[in-house]
């Protein structure tokens, strides 16, 4: 029978053990041979994708290694993530445009300015999302073949540092059934919500996120509540 000490020394040894293998897998690093691997053995494409997400990664996404990737049956939504994982850190030395607009510090209050007023003066967008899906260029190429998005005349840029414009899109939590993502977009200037809104993956998620982003920023331009 297991005394009273032993059963705390058992414990606590738990512990270490938890506590050593929780450390090691967040300080996990992977990069091209692993994903390779992983694809290999047969893993799906979105355990892939959330095993990066919850890594630390160190790809090489040059032309030769991106054709590896392919010939090694890397999915190309993983290799898409891969890219733009590695070009996350580059936005740091994006250089600054605009700098005599009003700069937004998300420290701060936002200035007063109107939605109107936000959409006027806005040249350039750019896009970030919480969720795996859909894919950056997916969604993009869905925009620009909108007329109403073309009707805008807005840019799109690929870091946020540079942009006029920020919609930030994530998947509701729990909504696994219903598929919902919402989507916010914000005078990055001023700090300012344009407009927000949602739909679902039902269909193609890319389509229908791009056809209400479009329509909501329309609206904002019309001074009309959307």
């Amino acid at each position: 029978m297991i005394n009273s000490k032993e059963m705390f020394r058992l414990i606590l040894f738990s512990l270490i053990v938890f506590s050593s293998l929780a450390a090691f897998a967040q300080s996990e690093t992977i990069g091209n041979t692993v994903v390779i691997e992983m694809s290999r053995s047969g893993l799906s494409t979105e355990i892939i994708l959330k095993k990066m997400a919850s890594s630390r990664t160190t790809f090489d996404v040059s032309a030769a290694s991106l054709i590896e990737l392919k010939k090694a049956g890397v999915d190309d939504t993983v290799i898409t993530e891969m890219m733009e994982r590695n070009e996350a850190p580059l936005a740091a030395k994006t250089p600054k445009v605009r700098a005599t607009a009003a700069a937004f510090s998300e420290s701060g209050p936002p200035a007063q300015v109107t939605r109107q007023d936000a959409l006027a003066a806005a040249r350039t967008i750019a896009f970030g999302k919480s969720s795996v899906h859909p894919s950056r260029q997916a969604l993009e190429k869905e925009l620009m073949k909108r007329k109403d998005f073309q009707q805008l005349n807005l840019t799109i840029l690929r870091y946020k540092e540079s942009a006029d414009l920020f919609v930030d899109i994530g998947f509701v939590s729990g909504s696994v059934i219903t598929h919902r993502y919402v989507y916010r977009i914000y005078d990055r200037r001023s700090g300012a919500v344009v407009s927000a809104g949602e739909t679902t993956s039902w269909g193609s998620l890319a389509e229908n996120l791009a056809r209400n982003i479009a329509k909501s920023l329309a609206a904002a331009r019309a001074g009309n509540m959307g």
